[in-house]
């Protein structure tokens, strides 16, 4: 169950629709824009489409473990205190980094993009397929335990000041979304494949398929008359005698115009196949 927390705006389903539309945007799916070929797809046209957006150069494996390792000396504390956090697990306060690498987070494999792209999404919800709205956010950050709110947002602010790129991101919310506000969102997207339920047995299936099968014969089908042992010099009684349900489904003065010599050679059919 990935969790975010992002700045950025909401982005409402119908104009992600229109956007899709206008854009002429076959692979994308407007109700789910988080998935791998849906977001790539969106995020491409939007880099083509509004061209001051910042680009973002790929990091290269060497400069992203010298981030990492300088990242991690920052947050190393001074041999003394490290002293003391050994003595005791609970002394360590820091948060471990994720364990899911970005390559492999849904939101964060855009990191070449400027913008990302989010959803929300609970899986026992079944009145809706896909919430009113999905996420354009310029800065994300994924929460596997905890995150404080204050420091995130203290290095946003400093990472803005650093880049100096200007109000591009309001540019962008006036196109894709003017009466947006842009502020911080705690994003929940409890599935992030969203697969369509699969039978664990061919069993159930062939089960099912021949119990809808039986069903629709049973619906279908014509009630057989019982076997009645009568002579020929007996005559029947049209009334006493049942009567295919295609016919009784008729209205009533069509059962009547049946002749009983029709009744006898449809009864005399039966008993000679039985």
């Amino acid at each position: 169950m990935p969790t975010y927390l992002c700045h950025g705006f909401r982005w409402t389903r119908k104009l992600i629709r229109i956007f899709v539309i206008l854009e002429d945007l076959e692979d994308a799916a407007p109700d789910w824009i988080v998935g791998r070929d849906s977001s790539a797809v969106i995020l491409e046209r939007i880099k083509t489409k509004f061209d001051y957006l910042p680009q973002r150069l790929p990091h290269q494996p060497a400069e992203e473990q010298s981030e990492a390792q300088s990242k991690h000396q920052q947050e190393q504390p001074p041999p003394e205190q490290t002293e003391k956090k050994i003595l005791h697990q609970d002394d360590d306060l820091t948060v471990p980094p994720s364990r899911v690498p970005d390559c492999e987070d849904s939101v964060l494999v855009n990191r070449t993009s400027a913008v990302k792209l989010l959803e929300e999404y609970d899986p026992e919800e079944t009145a809706i397929s896909a919430r009113p709205f999905a996420y354009v956010a310029d800065h994300v950050i994924r929460i596997d335990l905890s995150a404080n709110l204050l420091e995130e947002t203290a290095k946003y602010d400093a990472l803005v000041k650093e880049r100096n790129e200007g109000n591009w991101f309001e540019k962008l919310r006036d196109e894709l979304q003017a009466d947006a506000s842009i502020g911080w969102y705690v994003v929940v997207n409890g599935d992030e494949e969203r697969g369509v339920p699969e039978y664990d047995d061919e069993d159930d299936i062939e089960s099912d398929v021949t119990e809808q099968g039986k069903g629709a014969d049973e619906g279908e089908s014509e009630p057989q008359p019982e076997q009645q042992t009568t002579s020929s010099s007996q005559q029947p009684n049209k009334d006493q005698l049942p009567v295919p349900s295609r016919v009784t489904n008729q209205p009533h003065s069509l059962r009547h115009k049946i002749s009983r010599a029709g009744l006898r050679r449809l009864f005399s059919k039966k008993e000679a196949s039985g």
